[in-house]
């Protein structure tokens, strides 16, 4: 495993956010080397709508700028008061003072020439800037395909995505389809999967255990989902399954936060609170996903069939799998090597009579073979996959140059 090595990651997300891959994958290599996790760059916009929204991190603009969250893990929050700006010259110099800080902080924990890692195309103007002895780019979404992306805005990022490829000593993408679409970014672009945590794996093992306070009256079965409520699932598809639900007895379970930006979007998550068959939960702390899972009766991967969809390789099947639940997917490549273990529709009622017909499954030798599914895709897995790749493009940026 790599070790003695300093990581920065520039991340899309709070620390505190709901966990990715990249909470996961940092926090094993925190183990044998210091990291760092950079927070979202603040920009005017996002300042405003935490202001609006009471957010105390704006309130509290002396906060300590980096905390050590566990051994040799650091957090880096983005100084609030300066929102980044394209705007002239007070756009460059709030860029300056943002730099600035953000090295004067890695000063300070005794950081120098750093493992950058990238995950979105945003962070296009950061190589360079840290003196980084290796660029890996990590790609877990196809970011041009999102709902919502104009045309013009999809040129953007398809720029700042080749940027940073044609920069990038690696490429890493979680799904097969990511890896054919984003191979051109870089001649070192390599596919490695998501996982599944140990304690995910050893809990899922365990004979009885709490469940989920949140379903404890949810009526049987329970058809449950863990992951971000965002566009990229089906509504419609939910609905359905809701109603369905409503007449014949169950629970739609969504656990996670919810994030909508269209009003269609905003209207069918307001249907389904309104439905006396589902129970939106909102975001619950990593440790607590056990308990959700030890409740569900069926996993659910409602995804809206697209590019988007193509391109996601979900945490959540490797979390169903642990805990043996049977598993009701639409049809996306990256099921297709567990179709023995999990339910593929083609569909939108195909999915729904899947769905129904998995929640009366009474199969414990299937059951464990999901489990040891599972025990065979774990973080430490991925984790040293990619420390591998690491090490041989350190050892290729070593070789000496011989003229010819």
């Amino acid at each position: 495993m790599l070790s003695g090595e300093n990581i920065v990651c520039f991340a899309p997300d709070p620390w505190g956010d709901i966990w990715r891959n990249r909470h996961r994958l940092l926090s094993i290599f925190a183990r044998s080397n210091k990291v760092v996790y950079v927070e979202p760059r603040t920009t005017a916009r996002l300042l405003v709508r935490k202001l609006a929204a009471g957010d105390p991190s704006v309130l509290r603009p002396w906060r300590r700028r980096v905390e050590e969250v566990r051994e040799n893990l650091f957090v880096y929050h983005d100084p609030v008061h300066l929102p980044r700006t394209s705007k002239g010259i007070a756009g460059r110099l709030v860029d300056r003072l943002r730099d600035a800080s953000l090295k004067r902080a890695l000063r300070e924990l005794g950081i120098s020439r750093p493992i950058l890692w990238l995950v979105r195309p945003d962070c296009h103007d950061v190589p360079g800037k840290l003196d980084e002895k290796l660029l890996l780019y990590q790609v877990v979404d196809d970011y041009l395909s999102y709902a919502g992306v104009t045309a013009r805005a999809r040129e953007r990022l398809d720029r700042e995505e080749r940027s940073i490829g044609a920069r990038a000593d690696l490429v890493v993408v979680t799904a097969e389809h990511l890896l054919d679409i984003k191979r051109h970014l870089s001649p070192s672009c390599i596919h490695v999967r998501n996982g599944v945590d140990a304690q995910t794996i050893e809990e899922g093992r365990r004979v009885g255990g709490a469940l989920a306070p949140d379903l404890a009256k949810a009526s049987r079965p329970i058809f449950g989902y863990i992951g971000g409520v965002t566009e990229k699932l089906d509504f419609e598809l939910l609905l359905d399954l809701a109603a369905r639900l409503e007449s014949s007895g169950g629970t739609l379970a969504l656990v996670g936060p919810v994030h909508v930006k269209s009003r269609e979007s905003a209207d069918a998550v307001q249907r389904l609170r309104g439905s006396k068959a589902v129970t939106l939960v909102g975001q619950r702390p990593a440790g607590d996903m056990p308990m959700f899972l030890r409740a569900f009766d069926v996993g659910l991967i409602p995804y809206k069939l697209g590019d988007q969809a193509r391109s996601i390789d979900p945490l959540k099947l490797y979390e169903y799998l642990a805990f043996g639940k049977p598993v009701a997917a639409v049809d996306i490549p990256s099921l297709r090597a567990f179709r023995s273990l999990v339910g593929v529709a083609s569909s939108r009622e195909g999915f729904l009579e899947l769905a129904i017909a998995l929640a009366k499954e009474d199969d414990e030798a299937l059951a464990l073979r999901r489990r040891e599914a599972a025990a065979e895709n774990t973080w430490e897995r991925r984790a040293e996959q990619i420390s591998q790749a690491i090490e041989g493009a350190l050892r290729m940026k070593a070789r000496p140059v011989i003229a010819t």
